[in-house]
């Protein structure tokens, strides 16, 4: 059905049916895609090397099989990255050792976490002091005992 050398497949419609022809990807087009991803290419370079639209890509990505391939592609130069920083912090680079401890341990140099999730955020108000005639007009309170003596 495929040759070695196609990455992706495009499977003719049956006739009197409508829409573009469906994308199969190879086993070679998964080994391509992983392999891209691991070396950091865009989706846009990916998309030109399999032939496809970013659209199609997103649509292919869909697939489980696609999916795999690509997330790994990604895992594998996560882990690179990481390698490398590693190497470089217990070299004694400092500037590395500040970014690992930031990026893969949440640690800031000052303030509170900007991004607090799906946390519910409270503000509350306190008005400044006020005499208790004030605060009686405020609410309209009415001594009922002044009422009484009219």
């Amino acid at each position: 059905m495929t040759d070695n050398n196609l990455l992706i497949v495009r499977e003719k419609k049956e006739p009197g049916t409508s829409g573009p022809p469906s994308i199969v990807v190879t086993d070679a087009g998964l080994k391509t895609i992983e392999d891209m991803a691991a070396e950091g290419n865009s989706d846009a370079s990916i998309c030109k090397v399999l032939g496809v639209g970013h659209n199609q890509l997103k649509h292919l990505k869909e697939d489980e099989r696609v999916a795999t391939a690509y997330y790994t592609g990604k895992g594998r130069l996560a882990d690179e990255l990481h390698d490398i920083l590693m190497g470089m912090a217990r070299d004694g680079n400092v500037a590395a050792a500040i970014y690992l401890s930031k990026a893969r341990l949440g640690w800031r140099d000052q303030g509170p976490a900007t991004n607090t999730g799906n946390a519910t955020q409270v503000n509350i108000h306190i008005p400044p002091a006020m005499s208790d005639m004030d605060f009686n007009k405020l609410i309209n309170v009415v001594d009922v005992e002044d009422k009484l003596n009219e």
